[in-house]
This record gives C-alpha cells, sequence and structure tokens, in this order.
C-alpha cells in the first residue's frame, strides 16, 4: 500500500475528514489533498506530526509492513503484554512507558486537556529553574564585583 493509500484509510479511521486533517497539522486542506492524492510528499516532520495524529508509527506510515495489532487495536486491554510491547518499542522509563499507555486510552478531548497540563507543568518548572539559575548567577556576580572593590 502506497503512503497516500495509508493517509487516507488512517483519516477514515479517525472518522476525520480532510479540512479536520489539515486544521489539526496547521495546513490548507487542498496540501493534505495533494498527500492523500499522491501529488506532494510532506516534509519529516509532517509525517511525524500525521502518526501521532493517527496515532501509528512513521513506519507503518512509510513502508509497507502491516501496523503492529497491539498498537492499532482499539480495546481498552490494558494488559502486560501490551507494556512489554511499549518497552520494546523505546527506550523510555517505566513511569513514561504508562504514561504513554494510559494516554493512548483517552479520548482526543482528554488528550488534549492533559497535553495542555503538562506542558504548562514543564514551562513553569523551566521558569522556576531558569529564575533560580539567574539568582545564583546574579549573587555570584555581586560577590565577585565586591571583591574586586575592596
Amino acid at each position: 500500500m502506497r503512503f497516500c493509500d495509508r493517509l487516507r484509510e488512517q483519516r477514515k479511521r479517525m472518522d476525520m475528514t480532510q479540512e479536520q486533517v489539515a486544521k489539526s497539522l496547521n495546513i490548507v486542506r487542498s496540501t493534505y489533498a495533494y498527500y492523500e492524492t499522491g501529488k506532494t510528499c510532506p516534509d519529516f516532520s509532517t509525517v511525524v506530526r500525521l502518526a501521532h495524529l493517527f496515532n501509528v508509527t512513521t513506519d507503518y506510515l512509510l513502508d509497507a509492513n502491516a501496523p503492529d495489532p497491539q498498537f492499532s487495536d482499539n480495546s481498552n486491554a490494558y494488559s502486560p503484554s501490551r507494556q512489554k510491547a511499549i518497552r520494546g518499542e523505546w527506550s523510555l522509563r517505566e513511569s513514561e512507558q504508562k504514561l504513554v499507555m494510559a494516554f493512548r486510552y483517552l479520548d482526543k478531548d482528554t488528550q488534549a486537556s492533559f497535553l495542555r497540563a503538562i506542558e504548562k507543568a514543564a514551562t513553569d518548572q523551566y521558569e522556576q529553574r531558569r529564575t533560580s539559575r539567574q539568582k545564583k548567577n546574579g549573587a555570584k556576580k555581586g560577590a565577585e564585583a565586591k571583591e574586586t572593590t575592596e
């Protein structure tokens, strides 16, 4: 199956229109339509975003191998075999693996809300660390300046 056919198949599986996919990628519908017809090909980062949107791997989108059924079925079985499959796929810490598995079972709206909360928490923590480093560097420079004047 060609890349363009896989895109169409995944979009239909997700019950999305070309317009909805294009909006989620922040591109115009005609650009996405060209991807589905094979007239043009997306750049690498867009392929990655498509894979995330459709909850498949980039390998699946780009080559002829069938997707791993452990990752594409929609059952709610949160089983050890799924966790084992995730561990083999990525080199993530156990806590990260659990987070990915749990995230995949959320509906799209809850996923979006969850991502916003995580991004806000990460941004806040980054700002706290940056402010702390700036204060440390400011105190260090102040002490050095004081020593120089004495």
